[in-house]
């Protein structure tokens, strides 16, 4: 019995090179809503403090610790899951002095989150034991109120737009976005619970994989990254952060619930 016919080189070549364009097509027509990694920026010598590093078998969020207890990150974090929450992280690829490594006991998303729209992106971790505070490990204040557009603010962590991830934490320093502007960027998916943040021109932005991480401004933590839009760094499409000041009331409350 004859088995099926052979596919011929040059036959193989084509159909893999089809294969390559319409995966081209496929990328460049992205216009989803996605997770958030740092594009551009500066190493951070002395690291951020407050700054988490959630693991899943690998470093997949970040996070931002608000006391010895608990740190805040966005809610889509929850999946699949979180092995390991450290503290006092600066180079992923060797032990630092200062890393204290913790487990969750409680991962708490807001009860009103919306993975579809990512409105009420925020979600509260409890760690198994609390953290020792350092030099290089302790919590950050949270805004009560909101900052006027044109604010320079730091968002930290240890994404780039490609893979690998880098290995030591990085900084980019962001202009807070007026709503108005961030309505028009995002007409119909920007709400009241969410802060803009980027640059006019090209090149730095958070992208993939630092999404939870914090955006801090004038020492307090303004926001948290939730989302961006298709291809990172866009003029014109800065990144969307969860405000933290809509939340002091939920925080406080979850806190004391324990």
């Amino acid at each position: 019995m004859e088995g099926p016919n052979p596919i011929s080189p040059l036959r193989r070549t084509i159909l893999e090179l089809l294969y390559v364009v319409l995966l081209l097509l496929v990328s460049s027509g992205r216009t989803e809503q996605t997770d958030i990694r740092i594009v551009g920026g500066y190493a951070c010598e002395k690291g951020q403090p407050w700054q988490a590093a959630l693991f899943y078998d690998q470093l997949y969020c970040g996070g931002v610790l608000i006391n010895k207890d608990w740190v805040l990150t966005a809610a889509h974090c929850k999946q699949p899951g979180i092995d390991t929450v450290t503290l006092g992280e600066y180079n992923l690829k060797q032990p630092d002095e200062s890393e204290q490594r913790r487990t969750a006991s409680k991962l708490i998303p807001h009860p009103n989150y919306n993975p579809n729209t990512k409105d009420n992106n925020i979600m509260l971790i409890k760690l198994t034991t609390p953290v020792q505070f350092s030099n290089k490990v302790y919590p950050i204040a949270l805004a009560r109120s909101t900052t006027a557009p044109g604010t320079t603010c730091v968002m930290s962590g240890w994404g780039t737009a490609k893979y690998p991830i880098r290995t030591l934490t990085y900084c980019t320093n962001l202009q807070i976005v007026s709503a108005a502007e961030c309505q028009k960027a995002y007409p119909g998916s920007f709400t009241n619970n969410m802060l803009c943040a980027g640059v006019a021109e090209r090149g730095t932005d958070p992208c993939q994989v630092d999404s939870g991480g914090p955006l801090v401004c004038g020492g307090a933590l303004h926001g948290i990254v939730s989302w961006g839009f298709g291809e990172c760094a866009l003029p014109q499409k800065p990144a969307v952060y969860i405000k933290i000041s809509k939340y002091i009331n939920w925080i406080q409350a979850t806190i004391r619930g324990g």
